[in-house]
């Protein structure tokens, strides 16, 4: 069942942050030249006509006074005095300026804005003072490091419209963050496959959209997993029958070979009968692991402990010949080892090898070589069992380890449920080693190659 409640568009929230980005970028323009203005009236920037002002102010002292007074010329300013036929009394301006300041007076030039005159009549001459008409900062400082008072209103607009639109931006993203919360919460409980959780709702139309499709999920997974647990419980069901079905034949196999012992038998003979006896006993061991892996799904009697390598590989070289002989293969041993330490579960491991020589035998042609190698590195130990039968298909490299994968029929027979290679791994797995499937490269046959890890002494 999915939500019912609906929310806005994304289109509408998007028009709403673009009001609230354009509401925040006319506050940043009032701000500029709210900021702007009071540089101007707490003095920090001096106005353009501020000097010529002063000049105007000071120009009847400087026409009147009987002797020129240069403390009447402002700071900014610079100034020229010339007598009545033109000759220069006294000046503080440079060359160039003095040249178009003698212009001025000529009627050669004229003000502007960057270059300006005032021209004051005394009765011994002229006074031409220049000066600029352009705003200026009070403080050294800000005149060094502030842009020029020309690009100062821009540089506010910019810096005040960037943090508005920062801000406006950062609120937005934190309530969008708020909406996706629904959304990745009930993503992240389906991958963990939680479902006992109620989804929850947004604002936007388009999430909630997300959160039907999520509810949708929801439900499909709960009903998938749910046929998942059903299939699994008829396998263990169809397991226990059939491990039960197996103690009937097992024990008369069993009771037979020991009945079949006591007869006047040759020792080739008796060979083959201990070996049954001995098979039998381990495939009624086998079946009530399997019943008990049936029941709790793990090995709960796992116990590592710690063997020499030079036990294990006199383990895996009675059980290789043991197994070729009765099936009348020929058994090939390279052998290249150092007596370490391997932490194992000596029962378990065996039930390993068992199952690899067994799926090797089974698929060897008559009279072939069952390869047999042992190897120890620097770090672990390599066990590579090999057969000269097909090989292994595509679909048996990739699927090969999974539970009841029965793969390709050509390589496998009725009575394979599936179950080796699959108890192979996952006992490996619980020695911290690994098991490979490939094939072999120079000549036909699957190869199975186990790794464990070695320790060189007791104290690791």
């Amino acid at each position: 069942m999915g939500l019912s409640r609906k929310g806005q568009s994304l289109k509408i929230i998007f028009l709403k942050y673009l009001f609230s980005v354009g509401v925040g970028l006319v506050l940043a323009i009032g701000l500029a030249m709210i900021t702007f203005d009071i540089f101007y009236n707490v003095g920090l920037i001096i106005p353009a006509n501020y000097t010529e002002n002063q000049i105007l102010k000071n120009k009847s002292n400087i026409s009147s006074a009987e002797k020129f007074d240069e403390s009447l010329i402002p700071n900014r300013a610079s100034y020229i005095y010339l007598s009545s036929n033109g000759k220069i009394i006294q000046s503080n301006m440079s060359e160039e300026i003095k040249q178009k300041a003698e212009k001025f007076h000529n009627g050669e030039e004229i003000s502007t804005p960057s270059i300006s005159f005032i021209e004051i009549k005394r009765s011994d001459g002229y006074v031409i003072i220049n000066y600029q008409v352009v705003p200026y900062y009070t403080n050294a400082w800000m005149e060094k490091h502030f842009p020029k008072i020309d690009f100062l209103f821009i540089t506010l607009l910019i810096i005040f419209c960037f943090m508005s639109t920062f801000g406006v931006t950062l609120i937005w993203v934190k309530h969008m963050t708020k909406q996706l919360v629904p959304m990745l919460e009930a993503s992240d409980k389906i991958a963990k496959q939680e479902l006992d959780f109620e989804v929850g709702s947004s604002n936007i139309k388009e999430f909630n959209d997300v959160l039907n499709s999520l509810e949708k999920m929801k439900i499909a997974l709960s009903d998938s997993l749910r046929e998942n647990w059903l299939q699994e419980e008829n396998k263990r069901s169809q397991i226990s029958a059939l491990t039960h079905d197996l103690k009937t034949p097992i024990s008369i196999v069993k009771g037979n070979a020991e009945l079949l012992k006591d007869t006047n038998l040759s020792e080739e003979q008796k060979t083959y009968v201990d070996f049954i006896i001995k098979n039998s006993n381990r495939i009624s061991d086998y079946s009530i692991t399997l019943m008990d892996m049936n029941k709790s799904e793990q090995f709960s009697n796992f116990e590592l402990k710690k063997v020499q390598v030079t036990k294990v590989v006199e383990k895996i070289k009675e059980l290789a010949k043991e197994i070729t002989s009765v099936n009348k293969l020929m058994l090939s041993e390279t052998i290249n080892f150092e007596d370490r330490i391997l932490m194992i579960d000596i029962k378990l491991f065996e039930r390993v090898i068992q199952n690899i020589l067994s799926n090797a035998v089974q698929y060897a042609p008559e009279r072939s070589v069952i390869e047999l190698t042992l190897i120890t590195t620097n770090s672990k130990l390599e066990i590579s069992i090999s057969d000269q039968g097909k090989g292994f298909s595509e679909e048996d490299l990739e699927h090969g380890m999974e539970q009841f994968y029965r793969g390709d029929k050509s390589r496998h027979s009725s009575i394979n449920y599936g179950f080796g290679l699959y108890t192979s791994a996952q006992i490996i797995a619980l020695h911290n080693g690994k098991i490979f499937l490939k094939n072999n490269l120079s000549e036909a046959g699957a190869v199975v190659m186990v790794e464990l890890p070695l320790y060189s002494n007791l104290s690791n």
